[in-house]
């Protein structure tokens, strides 16, 4: 008889139960994606031994033919939950070319974990899909409690921030594994569309997951913390959540939710009514028009967008891929649904450069936010979408400038309209407003990556090369595996001629998350290191495999000025302007490009590009 596999792994700290699908770090749940906990576990049962890349991604994803990437971007995943570095790795070692290998002292154990609750026999795929629609609308009956609760103590209130934690699912499964995440970001987007009331985003809110609850609220400036958990089984939900006062750790609020599927919009009205109607009189009118305004009226529609949400937050092509396809079905099922739209909208810029060149991406973005605004004209996200799409693909200033005003009048909280906004004005050289919108997106979005990375590159646009470096070691401190942070960071280190440190950052951004962006910033640096052969390496490669994936021609035009191949450099911008690429709006304002001002072929780029 074969010995049973052991379904209990500890080291250090960690424990990983295999039949729970649960990562504890003493004690406590960890959130860890779904593929990098079986990349955990396929390294765990070959404690010590190298893996190969090849074996990790037949067994991690064993129908679905996928690129290294997925496995590079899980891996990095992976590290941060495990609180190590890439830089400094002491679990998961790097094979270069070769795989993973696990390197701690695993100790193992067969378990007796018991479950949450009685599983119950295996559902239709009807019945599968009512609890994911009931978790839906259970989440946004805690919406309405949780303005009620807010309502009843402005009087007493100076604050009104509230981060929102993403909510755990206690008994996830390939099934339920979106609802914590796409839940919380729901709701999130429900709450931040009532005016007085500040909402953390997600970005920020989602790196606080597994830690204090106060603790994290007061590290981010939030006056109330909301934190729950999500429990499925058969044909029922059970949602708890607590909301806590920062200052002095009171529990403002709790209560349980434990509802069966059923006629779910129905349930919504009656739900939200029953823990709202006692305050509904202490609202505004705009604030009772927020609170009842539904998004849709279908629940396969609400379902799929929140799917969509919690893959696209992935940043990976598999996770844009998904995104966009839970995205059409939400459509196909409401074709009224604005927030659908806006979302693929979104997507779609995010994809540009990564999934599809941008000549395919961008207007399949304009549409989708076009269609947005026209069903819902107070959108601010989808104006914020075309306002991108103007400054980025359209390269139409005067519409960027309008949509983006449009998007911060009708939500001066969002983030994403101060972030891109800045930007936006970076291109046109107006670097002091771009820092200042940054700064503003930053105290909004405290923890979110991006920002502060786009906070970096406003500064390194402007020339504040010292400032910038700091920014984005900051950004880098509290997220080693952020690629764009490495990347800009060799950037930086360039324009400050730290030619070797700026190479060594391109490797660590390379490794971090491996594409033609990150390998063509390292050929650069080579080349401005005096290393020709492996720069025109690099470039001709990727040439040749210019039809897998999408190269940009203002990369390429980088590393040919670094090359000091001047007449190659406007080949290569000219087949970038063709093309749309993204960074072209930056051509007016980037150091990368200071070597071909001199040329009147620049000038006439510019002029082209009405900069």
């Amino acid at each position: 008889m074969e010995p049973a596999e052991p379904s209990v792994f500890e080291f250090g700290p960690f424990r990983v139960d295999a039949r729970r699908r649960l990562l504890e770090k003493d004690g406590r749940p960890v959130t860890l994606p779904g593929k990098a906990f079986e990349i955990l576990l396929a390294l765990l049962r070959h404690s010590g031994e190298l893996v190969p890349k090849e074996t990790l991604m037949r067994e991690v994803w064993p129908d679905v033919a996928v690129e290294e990437n997925n496995l590079t971007v899980n891996v990095s995943g992976l590290r941060k939950a495990l609180g190590e570095t890439v830089a400094k790795p002491q679990l998961i070692i790097t094979v270069p070319g070769r795989g993973y290998r696990f390197a701690g002292e695993a100790r193992t154990s067969s378990g007796t974990a018991e479950p949450l609750m009685a599983p119950p026999p295996a559902p239709g795929r009807a019945a599968r899909r009512a609890p994911r629609l009931a978790a839906a609308v259970v989440i946004l009956a805690v919406a309405a409690a949780l303005v009620a609760v807010w309502m009843r103590m402005k009087t007493a209130e100076a604050g009104r921030t509230i981060a929102v934690l993403p909510f755990r699912v206690l008994n996830e499964s390939a099934e339920n594994e979106y609802m914590g995440m796409g839940s919380t970001g729901a709701l999130i987007t429900r709450l931040s569309n009532l005016s007085g009331i500040t909402v953390r985003p997600l970005s920020t809110t989602v790196r606080l997951a597994e830690k204090d609850p106060v603790d994290s609220g007061r590290a981010i400036g939030a006056d109330t913390v909301l934190t729950g958990t999500i429990q499925v089984i058969a044909d029922r939900v059970r949602i708890t959540a607590q909301m806590q006062r920062v200052r002095d750790r009171a529990s403002v609020w709790a209560e349980s939710f434990d509802e069966p599927a059923g006629n779910v919009l129905a349930l919504e009205d009656s739900i939200s009514a029953r823990v709202a109607a006692s305050v509904l009189r202490s609202l505004s009118a705009a604030q009772q028009s927020a609170l009842r305004k539904r998004s849709t009226r279908s629940s396969e529609a609400y379902g799929d967008y929140l799917r969509a949400r919690y893959y696209a937050i992935r940043y990976t092509e598999e996770g844009f891929r998904k995104a966009l396809d839970y995205l059409q079905r939400a459509i196909d099922s409401d074709a009224g649904y604005a927030l659908a739209y806006s979302g693929m909208a979104d997507a779609y810029y995010d994809a540009s450069n990564l999934l599809l060149p941008p000549e395919e991406a961008m207007p399949r973005a304009k549409a989708a936010a076009q269609r947005a605004v026209t069903l819902d004209p107070a959108l601010a996200e989808a104006h914020v979408s075309l306002g991108l799409v103007a400054s980025k693909f359209e390269w139409d200033w005067a519409t960027a400038e309008k949509e983006f005003q449009t998007a911060l009048a009708l939500d001066p909280n969002s983030a994403a309209a101060h972030q891109w906004y800045g930007l936006y004005r970076a291109q046109l050289g107006d670097t002091a407003r771009a820092v200042a919108e940054l700064r503003r997106a930053q105290e909004l979005d405290p923890l979110s990556s991006d920002i502060s990375s786009y906070l970096a590159e406003a500064l390194y646009l402007a020339r504040r090369y010292d400032e910038a470096l700091q920014q984005e070691r900051k950004t880098l401190e509290f997220d080693p595996g952020f690629t764009p942070g490495h990347v800009q960071t060799c950037w930086i280190l360039a324009a400050q001629g730290r030619i070797d440190e700026a190479v060594g950052e391109c490797r660590n951004a390379d490794e971090a998350g491996s594409s033609p962006w990150t390998a063509l910033a390292l050929a650069r640096a080579n080349a401005l290191a005096g290393n020709h052969a492996a720069a025109q390496r690099t470039v001709d490669e990727l040439r040749q495999n210019a039809t897998q994936h999408f190269v940009s021609g203002y990369d390429l035009a980088m590393v040919y000025a670094a090359l000091g191949k001047v007449d190659e450099a406007f080949a290569a911008l000219d087949e970038a302007w063709r093309h749309r690429a993204e960074w072209m709006s930056y051509l007016k304002v980037d150091p990368q490009a200071d070597r071909l001002h001199g040329d009147a072929r620049f000038q006439e780029l510019l002029r082209r590009m009405g900069l």
